[in-house]
């Protein structure tokens, strides 16, 4: 974490990369050994060595609404206050503000809490950098204490997948608990809140809230009653974290009151009033930032109430529906069903636990949960759907859990890959619905790109392969083909790479659509089928009294004058020039408008190109 935070702060990547490479290599070493690896084990080694691959990948800036934690963490740790104009100040950002005018943070406390320990660190560190000649501040607010924190998020979400794995494994062994952890972390949001926004309260909650769970179900089987006192403050760490996630609170008070194990009333005593006493941190700040009057406020800033419960909006909706955006999870609840048949009790609390986060969400004012990747506000009830996941897993025979594994795995790309449709808004704004179709065109035109950027790096006929299943556009020929024929102002959609460098944006003059050369060459990338000999017909009108010599994938095939006036010149090019897939032809300007006058302003254009025509010969 050290070295993510450095290199966030300006060292060299490469060192990160090293010390990444040799920690994956020691852990492997540890797992390996049988006599000192101890809890080290070889699916536990692959979980740990994928958490330090994917470190780098972490986004290391706080923005939304974790900068009201950063403030309130920064304020009490630095300025010994809670005093937050200075603090958003030094941010550079607007300040949240109450009703009167006053900065102030409507998130609860809890993720600047869990965010404390690794901003005194970075706090720690910092200090000692500037002291030792570095260029940086240990004022709270330069890059290594906001790279702290978001590293702190995704550290509080791995510890949670290794706990959520030992509860697993106790259960149906290793094998079903590294499959169901995989699973959860790389197929639901889970790994976009660890790692595309780990500013979110999301990556915490999902810690406190397992922590909180594994720890009642320890305690459950285990029968020990002091513990309940830690599994309360455990509730109430999660509860100060995300407040949504309180009706978690209910299950092992509900677990106790039905199974009334010996001394009974006394553990739940002891688990309330832990978690009451949680509770009153939080609501000291509140009278602090507030005053008396902080329930309506509460409400209000946390978008409650004048609204009914949208369950099938939050189910199932396309504006990030838990089941439409998720599809895992509908797995996990049939696991639940699986459950009650040996263990009826916590299966009937691990639904009714989800019932009452799906009401709770679905009455918030924006139960779509704002510009969310998934139901977002669900993320705690993520050791649930674990427990869930692992439990129909285990009821697949174990020649059926091959398969099951390869579709977890088609799970987890396909999320990925919305991870990235969705936060490039290349479909729809990140608060709005995106449809199966949209996303499935999408994810196409995404991979499409992927191949576009192989060739030349695999065989010619594997290259075309992957662009005509993908849909790809051919100039020459194929399911979908432009019959030879590109308008170079208003090219295809389809052949996002066809205008290459040297051109000017697009223009129209009439019924006639095309673009400017800028500089001394343009370039255009055209994919090509089936490589014969051709000739290429190009439509232009000179700016300037200028020569071009068209070229194909770097070859000069001529070169003409050209005439004033729009005018066709045909070129002969042999099939021995071309290639199947993507080839380059090119427009070298003998002059240009600033060969003449170097301080000439506005646009260096030696021609203006309409169309460019591919025919066999």
């Amino acid at each position: 974490m050290a070295a993510k935070v450095a290199v966030d702060a300006g060292a060299p990547r490469a060192a990160l990369t090293t010390i990444v490479v040799a920690s994956v290599g020691i852990v492997g070493a540890l797992a390996a050994d049988p006599v000192h690896r101890g809890w080290l084990d070889g699916p536990r080694a692959l979980l740990v060595s994928l958490a330090l691959v994917m470190l780098p990948t972490v986004y290391g800036e706080v923005g939304g609404d974790g900068l009201q934690a950063f403030v309130v963490a920064r304020s009490a740790l630095l300025d010994h206050d809670l005093d937050l104009a200075d603090d958003y100040a030094g941010l550079g950002v607007r300040p949240v503000t109450t009703a009167g005018g006053e900065a102030t943070s409507h998130l609860p406390v809890g993720l600047a809490l869990l965010w404390a320990p690794a901003f005194l660190l970075a706090h720690a560190g910092t200090a000692l950098a500037a002291a030792l000649g570095a260029d940086v501040r240990a004022d709270g607010f330069s890059v290594p204490y906001r790279s702290a924190v978001t590293a702190a998020t995704y550290v509080y979400g791995v510890a949670a997948l290794l706990l959520l794995e030992g509860e697993l494994r106790r259960r149906h062994g290793r094998g079903i608990a590294l499959l169901a952890v995989l699973a959860i972390w790389l197929a639901t949001p889970v790994h976009f809140y660890l790692t595309a926004n780990p500013a979110m309260a999301h990556g915490a909650s999902i810690f406190a809230a397992t922590a909180f769970v594994v720890a009642w179900l320890r305690v459950r089987a285990e029968d020990r009653p002091r513990a309940w006192v830690v599994v309360g403050l455990l509730g109430g760490l999660m509860t100060l974290v995300r407040l949504q996630d309180a009706v978690l609170l209910a299950l092992p008070a509900v677990d106790l009151l039905v199974r009334r194990p010996p001394a009974w009333p006394a553990r739940l005593a002891r688990f309330l009033s832990a978690a009451a006493a949680a509770g009153l941190v939080q609501l000291a700040l509140w009278l602090r930032l507030y005053g008396a009057g902080f329930a309506s406020t509460v409400l209000a800033v946390n978008l409650v109430g004048g609204t009914g419960p949208h369950v099938l909006g939050v189910l199932f909706s396309a504006r990030h529906g838990l089941f439409y955006w998720t599809p895992l999870y509908a797995a996990c609840v049939i696991g639940w069903l699986l459950w009650a048949r040996h263990e009826r009790l916590l299966a009937v609390l691990a639904l009714a636990g989800f019932v009452g986060a799906v009401i709770v969400n679905g009455s918030l004012q924006d139960w779509w949960g704002a510009e969310a990747f998934g139901q977002r506000r669900l993320l705690g009830l993520t050791a649930l759907f674990a427990l869930g996941l692992g439990e129909a897993l285990a009821a697949l025979p174990r020649r059926a859990r091959p398969v099951s594994a390869v579709v977890l795995a088609l799970l987890a790309l396909w999320n990925v890959s919305f991870e990235g449709i969705y936060n490039s808004g290349v479909v729809a704004a990140r608060d709005q619905a995106i449809t199966y179709h949209e996303l499935a065109r999408a994810q196409r035109d995404a991979l499409r790109r992927k191949v576009v950027a192989l060739d030349r790096r695999i065989p010619g006929r594997m290259w075309a392969l992957g662009y005509d299943v993908l849909g790809g556009t051919w100039l020459d020929g194929g399911r979908r083909s432009l019959e030879g024929r590109v308008d170079v102002g208003a090219e295809p959609r389809d052949l996002p790479f066809l205008i290459g460098r040297g051109w000017y944006e697009p223009e129209a003059e009439g019924d006639v659509t095309f673009r400017r050369s800028r500089g001394r060459g343009s370039w255009l990338r055209v994919p090509l089928r089936d490589p014969a000999d051709a000739e290429i017909v190009v439509r232009m009108r000179p700016e300037v009294p200028t020569a071009v010599t068209f070229e194909v994938n770097r070859e000069p095939i001529a070169t003409v004058e050209l005439r004033p006036g729009w005018s066709e010149y045909t070129f002969a090019v042999p099939a021995r020039l071309l290639r199947r897939g993507l080839n380059d032809l090119g427009l070298i300007y003998s002059v240009t408008p600033r060969d003449s006058d170097p301080a000439r302003a506005g646009r260096n254009a030696a021609v203006a190109v309409d169309w460019i025509r591919f025919r066999r010969r």
